[in-house]
């Protein structure tokens, strides 16, 4: 993985980086704000932040990453006032560790954060504002539960995870009903595209009927 420290004590920085690199990971350290403008953020996979920066204040980076990228940051910092601490959080930290530090805990937040947004990375489903939650089969649409039934919901489900394929019936059918052991009646599967697009409202629109082979959901918003 690679890591962004932004940091200007480079006594820290550079300790951070000969231990990381311990665990195969790379680590490039920015000494100030500016020396950040020349990077892309998209090619780090963390970011260690120092909130007392030489040009600026660390608060504004952290506001500016998270106005166009979800990577995970941790803010790294002397300043442990409890009015520091919620602000972070409030801008989008997903830690805050106070120096001085240990290495290895400063690991273990770390290997923390990234198991944390794997579990709930692989918990959810999200296209625009629908948002689907697989461990206990929700459905939300701009922030409001839509009341889907136990078909509905995974007929939704199906299509959102193969979205921007078409979809035959039989393969539908087959996942939906036939593996669960379900009855099912010759035209089954056409009321539950009605229903499912009707409770989608102006999303049912994305539902796109492929004449003669199956469905497909419209992967563009």
């Amino acid at each position: 993985m690679n890591f962004l420290i932004i940091d200007d004590d480079d006594n820290i920085s550079f300790a951070i980086k000969k231990y990381l690199e311990k665990f195969n990971h790379k680590a490039f350290i920015c000494m100030n704000i500016e020396a950040t403008s020349e990077l892309e953020i998209e090619n780090f996979d963390f970011v260690i932040l120092d909130l007392n920066l030489p040009d600026g204040s660390g608060f504004e980076y952290l506001k500016y990453l998270r106005e166009g990228t979800n990577v995970p940051v941790l803010i790294l910092t002397v300043r442990d006032q409890e009015q520091d601490i919620l602000k972070a959080f409030d801008l989008g930290a997903d830690d805050y560790l106070t120096k001085p530090f240990s290495l290895p805990i400063l690991k273990a937040r770390i290997d923390s954060i990234f198991k944390r947004l794997s579990s709930y990375e692989k918990s959810y489903l999200n296209f625009g504002e629908l948002v689907l939650y697989t461990e206990n089969k929700t459905a939300y649409l701009e922030d409001n539960l839509l009341d889907l039934g136990a078909i509905e919901y995974e007929l939704l489900e199906i299509l959102i995870k193969n979205q921007g394929l078409t979809l035959p019936r039989e393969r539908i059918l087959e996942k939906l009903w036939y593996s669960e052991k379900r009855e099912v009646g010759d035209n089954a599967l056409s009321v539950a595209i009605k229903r499912l697009r009707d409770k989608l409202g102006d999303y049912g629109k994305y539902i796109n009927t492929v004449r003669g082979i199956g469905y497909c959901w419209e992967n563009e918003l």
